[in-house]
């Protein structure tokens, strides 16, 4: 395999046209532009404003901005009413690097309308300014709050990327200090599991980018730069005493994402622990393609998580 792009396999034809097109107009986001932390976010911010704001032409929702725990939120309420009170935690991708705000929001807003749910969009700390476990602190002031006033049961977290395995340790967490833990969790596009098979290998070519467009491995994220990526509360995906633990989970991918073959591992090992499990995997789909929220196969991830919810959480 070459060091640099060369010819994409072409998608398969169940694969959209506008996904289709999306794709080879470039993924926007693959490669980190070079420069400074600041540069990085303000990057990514112009990107997920844009994002945003051709989603809003789509879901209705309010947005309040507040705080939960101590920590910045975003509540977001779909405009047709909730069905129940079961509540989501979105925990936004971004490397744990940035993803604050739009980033944010981009994740919550088409989740929070079409599964007519509140969704609570959490601003956790980042890295480098925070490192690890300073993210999941924040989710679980966020979550210690809502124990206040709800049961466990009635609330799920998803996250996408850097928020799918901040999931995962979350609930790790939860399992070890034997808190409530919640009803179900969502993982997307990451897991409970440090990068590696044949997805990584294979993602540079399938996405036409160079190798090094491809994160090699999280513990190279400025987040995780002091931890231990044997502790159980960083990669649980290792640990089935932990995984045994774990609520009801959801995982999703897409073939041309390079976190796939960790998800589809982080499957069989829930699954193995007795863990009740899907996976659902995207033929052709890229790292977070649910952020391109008009695609029909975003829409169709957003059905995938409103059914899951909706079977697990206990209102």
């Amino acid at each position: 395999m070459s060091d640099g792009p060369g010819t994409v396999p072409p998608m398969a034809d169940w694969v959209s046209e506008p996904a289709r097109r999306r794709f080879a107009a470039s993924v926007e986001g693959t490669a980190a532009p070079p420069g400074s932390v600041s540069e990085l976010r303000d990057h990514y911010d112009v990107i997920n404003s844009r994002r945003l704001a051709l989603a809003l032409q789509s879901f209705a929702v309010d947005i309040e901005q507040a705080t939960l725990g101590g920590v910045p939120v975003a509540l977001v309420t779909p405009k047709t009413g909730v069905v129940d009170d079961g509540i989501l935690l979105c925990l936004h991708g971004g490397g744990f690097t940035w993803g604050a705000g739009a980033g944010a929001l981009i994740e919550a807003v088409p989740i929070a309308a079409t599964a007519r749910r509140l969704v609570i969009a959490i601003d956790y700390r980042l890295a480098p300014e925070h490192l690890y476990p300073a993210a999941i602190d924040d989710v679980l002031a966020c979550y210690d709050q809502l124990l206040e006033q709800r049961p466990a049961a009635s609330i799920g977290i998803y996250g996408c990327s850097a928020g799918g395995l901040l999931a995962a340790q979350t609930v790790a967490r939860l399992i070890r200090e034997r808190r409530p833990l919640p009803g179900a969790i969502a993982m997307l596009h990451a897991a409970g599991l440090e990068l590696g098979g044949d997805s990584l290998a294979l993602a540079a070519a399938l996405n036409g980018v160079a190798r090094v467009d491809i994160p090699p491995s999280l513990r190279s994220l400025p987040f995780l730069a002091e931890a231990d990526p044997a502790d159980p509360l960083v990669f649980p995906g290792d640990h089935p005493g932990i995984l045994s633990n774990f609520p009801s989970t959801l995982l999703i991918s897409g073939s041309r994402d390079f976190a796939a073959s960790s998800l589809a591992t982080m499957h069989r090992r829930l699954l193995a622990a007795g863990v009740h499990a899907e996976f659902v995997l995207f033929d052709g789909m890229w790292h977070a393609h649910h952020v391109d929220t008009d695609l029909p196969e975003a829409r169709e991830t957003f059905d995938i998580m409103t059914r899951f919810f909706a079977s697990h959480l206990t209102a």
